[in-house]
């Protein structure tokens, strides 16, 4: 690893007392390293288009460039030129300099990708920190992720010898288009894409001094940005995880955006191609919100005619964005009441209904507490609940619905059996969550719409069925967005209170919870800032005291991110103290972020019990790609440690659950 200095000698300080490179003043030591959530993802094997060049670019191809330069303290003197420094591999790397003490310097520093053995230029002309410009043709800046880079301005005071770790983030927005609906239909899939951005500002330069992104202007829907589809060396996907593991899920596109620190709307429009061929055009006129290190994730079926989407922010970026189809592309549905079949089972009244539709299912929210409670007069005249069977007959997805979660009062039960089907593309923001009342004794001392998911509240039996693409409130914190009417939208008060695929079972020690190999995969639940987000879990928010008969088997988890406490990549909380089991159940590839002071009860598997007494987890397997960010920063939190890999947290005094591995 070598270091280059440049141009030193005409930056050195004639006058002792000056600021500036001086062979006789303190040696500064300053280590640089790219976000640290990047460091942690870069042990984790294969790609994904939610993470940035660090994870994706070929090594073989690229190194890592670091330039480091010293300003003045207002920055508006070039004090000592850049010095260089290239790696071959993701690492800190460590420059010295030597100044006059007694002063306070501003130190900027700038890392990108240079072609292997090379310290040239790439992507961006790095001449003047002060303009650093992109230099890429319009065919050139799509799909390619060697054009990530971090930099960082920070002033340092200079009054004896020491070292200081300084930690670069990007000057981009990443935005990715991932399609939910690949090769689902039988349509022609496109292999090439051509995009326009209109309707907002194009950043072509970033003043890496100041931090400020410049060489703004409108862009033109004249200029056409085109891109081919990421492969690898067979011609499979590119990207592997995230998203990208599930076959129906694939990314067409990313770009990088130099962006400022506030947020701001693009709109863009996009001709999908195969060959020479349009397959398919798409505007998306709706503001979709951008932000420097963030990540914006538009999600769903892009390649049918009207097709939807979702849009999502995240990843060594501070946070995330999920923007769903309901967003920008929102398809009105019409409930429809699904086929039944009454039978008797040994006397038993059984209604047993058959889900074909979307429409069939979006029936449920409305029924389902009907269905439950619906009665009949047996044989011997008594008055009995009508048991209640609910199969689903096909793969429903539900893009483009702001979904209202199906949610039953009272405690009866009833049996869904997926058949191996999966409920794919569910995006809710809240506004149709139950309120939950938070007590002191008869004292009502806090209000939340809490029973958020595709079930927010449910009691009985659920086997054989896939969540898949699940967001809950994907745009919290947003103040850009707009509905498909141009109205804003107020993204500001968006709870995640008992949250999840399901995200309340198990109200009492009596109630039937089996819940049987079921999985989700791809889920993203937060909240708004400032509102609560507990009892939080990629399957299922909470589960109650247990019993005899609520138990989980052969359930998973995967590529699961989530904000709150109380919460879990499989489960968020267990009140326990009767007993909850867990068998062959897994979670994989967590993402835990965490606000303020609300760091206890976390984990990537099961977040709390309340009591572990009676409770077993069995044969199970806890995420070993686990990250706890601080979602302030969206940095690795060192300081959290769950009490143990399967659980955050069990109460104070309480019995452990029982772990046989």
């Amino acid at each position: 690893m070598g270091m280059v200095l440049l141009g030193l000698a005409t930056s050195c300080s004639e006058v002792m007392d000056e600021p500036g490179l001086n062979p006789n003043g303190d040696e500064i030591t300053l280590r640089f390293e790219a976000p640290e959530a990047l460091q942690i993802t870069r042990a984790v094997p294969g790609t994904n288009s939610g993470q940035g060049g660090l994870v994706n670019v070929d090594w073989s191809q690229y190194d890592l460039r670091y330039q480091v330069a010293v300003y003045s303290e207002d920055g508006s003197t070039l004090l000592v030129e850049p010095q260089t420094q290239t790696v071959d591999n993701y690492g800190p790397v460590i420059f010295n300099f030597r100044l006059t003490p007694n002063n306070t310097y501003k130190f900027v520093a700038w890392a990108d990708f240079v072609r292997q053995g090379e310290t040239a230029d790439l992507h961006y002309n790095t001449a003047d920190f002060t303009r650093i410009a992109i230099q890429d043709s319009v065919d050139a800046q799509l799909n390619d992720e060697s054009r990530d880079a971090y930099f960082l301005a920070k002033n340092v005071a200079v009054s004896q010898t020491f070292g200081e770790t300084m930690t670069l983030k990007r000057p981009f927005a990443k935005l990715r288009v991932v399609t939910t609906d690949w090769a689902l239909s039988g349509a022609k899939m496109p292999d090439n894409f051509k995009v326009s951005y209109h309707d907002c500002t194009r950043f072509v330069e970033l003043n890496a001094v100041t931090g400020e992104a410049s060489g703004g202007a409108d862009a033109d829907a004249s200029v056409v940005y085109t891109a081919t589809l990421p492969q690898d060396a067979s011609g499979d996907k590119f990207y592997e995880g995230g998203y990208d593991a599930t076959a129906n899920n694939r990314t067409l596109f990313v770009d990088y955006l130099i962006a400022n620190d506030v947020q701001q709307a693009i709109h863009f429009s996009v001709d999908w191609l195969q060959g020479t061929e349009s397959i398919l055009t798409k505007d998306f006129t709706t503001n979709i919100p951008i932000q420097r290190n963030y990540l914006t994730t538009i999600l769903g079926n892009l390649l049918t005619v009207g097709g939807s989407m979702t849009i999502d922010i995240e990843e060594g970026f501070v946070n995330e964005w999920i923007d769903g189809e309901e967003w920008w592309s929102a398809s009105g549905i019409t409930p429809v009441e699904p086929a039944y079949e009454e039978t008797r089972n040994g006397g038993q009244a059984v209604r047993t209904y058959h889900i074909y539709t979307r429409e069939e299912f979006a029936w449920l929210p409305d029924h389902i507490t009907e269905m439950v409670t619906e009665t009949y007069t047996d044989a011997d005249g008594k008055e009995k609940i009508i048991s209640t069977v609910i199969y689903i007959e096909n793969d429903i997805d539900m893009s483009g619905v702001d979904w209202k979660p199906i949610y039953t009062t009272g405690e009866n039960t009833y049996t869904v059996d997926g058949q191996g089907h999966v409920l794919r593309n569910f995006s809710m923001n809240g506004q149709f969550g139950a309120v939950y009342e938070y007590k002191l004794g008869p004292f009502v001392l806090f209000t939340y719409h809490a029973y958020t998911g595709v079930w927010g509240k449910f009691e009985g039996v659920m086997k054989n069925l896939t969540f898949e693409n699940i967001t809950i409130n994907g745009l919290a914190n947003s103040e850009v967005d707009v509905d498909t009417d141009g109205n804003p939208v107020d993204h500001s008060k968006e709870y995640a209170y008992f949250a999840g695929c399901i995200g309340y079972t198990g109200a009492n020690y009596s109630t039937v919870v089996n819940i049987e190999n079921v999985q989700a995969r791809h889920v993203r639940i937060k909240a708004s800032d400032g509102l609560q987000t507990q009892n939080v879990g990629g399957l299922i928010g909470w589960i109650g005291v247990g019993g005899g008969n609520t138990w989980l088997k052969n359930c998973s988890v995967d590529d699961v991110t989530i904000t709150g406490y109380q919460a879990g990549g499989l489960v968020g909380q267990v009140v326990g103290g009767r007993g909850v089991a867990f068998t062959n159940c897994s979670a994989e590839n967590v993402i835990m972020r965490m606000r303020g002071f609300a760091r206890s009860g976390i984990s990537g598997f099961i977040g709390q019990f309340n009591d572990g007494a009676g409770s077993k987890i069995e044969h199970c397997t806890y995420p070993t790609n686990v990250q706890y960010i601080d979602d302030a920063t969206g940095l690795v939190d060192e300081s959290y440690e769950p009490a143990s890999p399967y659980y955050g947290y069990c109460g104070y005094g309480k019995t452990t659950p029982t772990i046989v591995e």
